[in-house]
């Protein structure tokens, strides 16, 4: 019954096409030319072939009844695609008037010209096409085969349709710990995939929320991450950017899934043995040609691979005989689009030979490998023999060009976009920025407050550029203005003819030791309002606090909203009156400046809150360590002072990111983007201006700046592009509304020369309840609705109505 519907199936037509199978007993075959591997390469080479020669002249030897696209296994580990997606039936892609024989060559003969099969069928041939490929060699890592068949093990590999899937199950598994990717000491297939997945495993850490809890590492036995120079550039970047640790020359030795501990050698001294545990471990396991091919001295080198001339794929003993793929000792990459060029090089000389002419055409090296980086992002590697990159796309020459380049996403970045996107064509302007999140940063401190929910801090970074924009998520590296040109991390090149910076600040933690490690442990008491990955722990330590020292700092380094230091502080504070803990606090307030604010008239004010609440102002502290005593400070004299805290809350030392600082042609000594203070042009380039954290500009670092910086930036560059003069003029407009309680605020608002420059015909500077609300409420919609639309140029046009005198 189970015969006669397989038989039923195979002859119904339109399901599988025609094909020949061997019969059960062996059997003697004769063939003008066999093709050993059913593969890509073999495939490839029947189908050229089947239609150049008769019917059943063409045959193909290969075992398995599944035909696999192998270089799909790695979106399969990444969750994207499924194991159903990369496969389809061997009939299905196989020409119809080629024979397919469905064993397995266990020897060759190429003195006699015959190959034999596992169950002992004969065949004859004039030529030979070896497509084998490599196989897994599992057992070479004790252990491994265990680990891999072992469904809570957290092993597993991509090179294999049985555990590709297993591979995505353990990144949802994943819950942090150390993630470890290798590399083998031997050739193997598709040399990129082993960074591939360690990519799209960082990233899906990362919108998982288990990257802050994990450590991504790549051992590899190479002493480079990547073979090509070019792209080996461009992969550092990556994993320093993702911050992955690579180990070079790092052989996996041994897995022992029951201690869950991977035992690694080095490659240039194997008496040096490390052993590292693993939460989760990707294993690109060795690998090796079919054993008859690799133990046939006639046919293969001293390291088992077909050994054949690495321009014609002639072998370069038996003329009958070629090879294809990743079973040859050509030394290029072992790369599926190498099949390509090297089957069209194939046909050419094979074709000859049957013609007895001498082969004519070369295969100069070609692979390729898309190196996905993170969902929805790749770096194109294409290169030729001794590691030439050999590119197809333009990208190199002219990636992108764009009328106006917009460098970061934050809030003046989507403002300009927003602005010039309804004044430019379609795609004239480019917005390059990383981040697929875009943060409302002010909200940050009402989030340490429990006042809004994290969620409410942010949107997605896609719904708050205008449509009508090219946005590249991506990360600019190296800027060079004197030939409007940018580079990004991946690779690319931008050329612009002019150009918005607007990057923002960084928060430097590495530069108070300790801090960092402190921001991280959810019990040391120690967090910022300054990152989106802390605030909410700000929130969780005033809570749970308990009485005894809370500290709260600012450093000597200007950074963005300089007034949020102190607003958490006073909100800290009123909690805990309200909670009938003050009583149990000491608080202090520790300022690298030699005032409370900069400008006096707001300054006068706090010191009386201050006052008013029993909070300890000390000045010319700076925060420079973490230890277990307590944080240490450093005075204007020079001095070390230690203080004893049970809540620290710091505000980081902060600075333009390093790949503007590294543009000495862009930036002052400083590091910040060199601008006229009015016109906001920078003072060398008359086609960059700027807006932002990120200027040379001696304001107030805060959001309220950027709505009359980007109306200025918007005028004067619309000048520049009609070959105008820049007449609009930034007046230094800053503003912090300063939270002083769950009620009551101040609300600074001041231009160039720390001159208070009020919108309200009322004393901003005295504790109001309208001005909590204002905060809360009001500040959120414009900054949503109006601000990042670039439809808000700032409250002048309230202030003339509501304050024309300026009292």
């Amino acid at each position: 019954m189970n015969i006669l519907r397989k038989l039923s199936s195979i002859s119904s037509p339109g399901i599988i096409r025609n094909f020949s199978v061997s019969p059960v007993n062996s059997a003697n075959y004769k063939c003008k030319l066999l093709v050993v591997g059913g593969g890509s390469g073999g495939c490839t080479i029947a189908a050229k072939f089947a239609r150049k020669l008769k019917k059943d002249e063409v045959f193909v030897l290969e075992p398995s009844t599944e035909h696999y696209y192998q270089p799909l296994w790695t979106l399969v580990g990444a969750g994207v695609k499924t194991v159903a997606d990369t496969r389809r039936q061997e009939a299905s892609v196989l020409p119809s008037n080629a024979k397919w024989i469905k064993h397995r060559a266990v020897s060759i003969d190429p003195k006699k010209g015959v190959v034999h099969t596992k169950n002992g069928d004969e065949i004859q041939y004039e030529y030979v096409v070896i497509a084998v490929g490599l196989k897994n060699d599992y057992d070479k890592v004790p252990g491994l085969s265990q680990a891999l068949t072992d469904e809570n093990s957290g092993v597993s590999t991509i090179y294999a349709p049985e555990y590709c899937e297993k591979t995505w199950r353990d990144l949802q598994r994943f819950k942090g710990g150390n993630a470890i990717f290798t590399f083998p000491d031997t050739l193997i297939k598709c040399p990129g995939a082993p960074q591939k997945i360690a990519y799209l495993a960082d990233s899906y850490f990362r919108m998982t929320g288990t990257r802050s809890k994990s450590k991504v590492i790549f051992n590899t036995c190479l002493p480079v991450i990547f073979g090509v120079k070019k792209y080996a550039d461009s992969l550092l970047k990556v994993v320093e950017r993702k911050k992955i640790d690579v180990n070079y020359k790092t052989v996996l030795l041994e897995v022992r899934p029951d201690k869950k501990e991977a035992v690694f050698v080095n490659k240039d001294d194997k008496s040096k043995h490390t052993t590292m545990g693993y939460d989760l471990l990707h294993v690109t396991p060795p690998m090796s040609t079919p054993e008859f091919l690799r133990t046939n001295q006639e046919l293969a080198d001293v390291c088992g691979y077909l050994d054949v001339d690495k321009y014609t794929l002639q072998h370069k003993k038996y003329p009958n005989v070629y090879g294809i793929g990743d079973c040859t000792n050509t030394p290029n990459s072992k790369t599926a689009a190498a099949i390509a060029k090297q089957c069209h090089v194939l046909e050419l000389n094979l074709v000859n030979t049957m013609r007895e002419q001498a082969p004519s055409a070369n295969y100069n090296g070609y692979g390729a490998c898309p190196l996905l980086t993170e969902y929805g992002k790749c770096i194109l590697a294409e290169f030729v023999y001794d590691g030439v990159p050999h590119e197809t796309l333009p990208f190199d020459q002219l990636f992108s060009r764009c009328k106006l380049l917009v460098v970061g996403g934050g809030t003046g970045g989507c403002s300009i976009a927003a602005r010039f996107a309804r004044k430019l064509r379609p795609d004239d302007i480019i917005v390059v920025e990383p981040s697929k999140v875009h943060y409302y940063q002010p909200l940050f401190t009402l989030v340490g407050a429990g006042i809004k929910k994290f969620k409410e801090s942010h949107r997605p970074q896609c719904s708050v550029l205008p449509k009508n924009i090219r946005w590249i998520q991506d990360q600019v590296v190296d800027f060079d203005p004197c030939n409007c040109v940018v580079h990004t991390c991946a690779g690319d090149k931008i050329c612009y003819e002019y150009m918005v910076v607007a990057v923002g600040l960084e928060n430097d933690y590495d530069k108070i030791t300790g801090l960092k490690e402190a921001l991280d442990d959810p019990k040391s008491g120690v967090s910022t309002i300054y990152s989106p990955h802390y605030c909410e722990k700000t929130w969780n330590n005033i809570k749970c606090f308990r009485g005894g020292h809370a500290v709260f700092t600012f450093p000597t380094t200007s950074g963005k909203c300089s007034g949020a230091a102190q607003k958490i502080m006073y909100l800290a504070d009123d909690y805990w009156r309200r909670h009938k803990k003050r009583h149990l606090a000491n608080i202090t307030y520790a300022t690298a400046g030699k005032a409370i604010f900069g400008v006096e008239k707001y300054a006068t004010s706090l010191m009386r809150v201050a006052d008013n609440r029993r909070i300890a102002v000390n000045y010319c502290l700076d925060l420079v360590e973490l230890t277990k005593i307590g944080a240490v400070f450093v005075d204007d004299t020079g001095r070390t002072i230690t203080l004893p805290y049970n809540l620290l809350h710091v505000t980081p030392p902060m600075s333009p990111p390093a790949d503007l600082r590294r543009c000495t042609e862009l930036v002052t000594d400083a590091g910040y983007l060199h601008v006229d203070p009015r016109s906001l042009q920078h003072q060398r380039f008359g086609n960059v201006f700027g807006v932002g954290d990120c200027l040379s500009t001696p304001n107030s670092k805060t959001a309220a700046a950027v709505s009359q910086q980007t109306a200025v930036v918007e005028k004067n560059l619309i000048s520049v592009m009609q070959s105008k003069e820049p007449k609009a003029e930034y007046n230094g407009y800053g503003a912090c509304p300063l939270l002083t309680s769950y009620s009551k605020g101040i609300l600074a608002e001041f231009i160039y020369d720390k001159k208070p420059f009020e919108t309200f015909p009322f004393d901003q500077s005295k504790e109001r309840r309208i001005l909590y609300h204002i905060k809360t409420k009001v500040f959120p919609y414009i900054y949503w609705k109006r601000m990042i639309t670039g439809k808000w140029d700032g409250p002048g046009k309230i202030r003339k109505i509501i304050n024309p005198f300026g009292k």
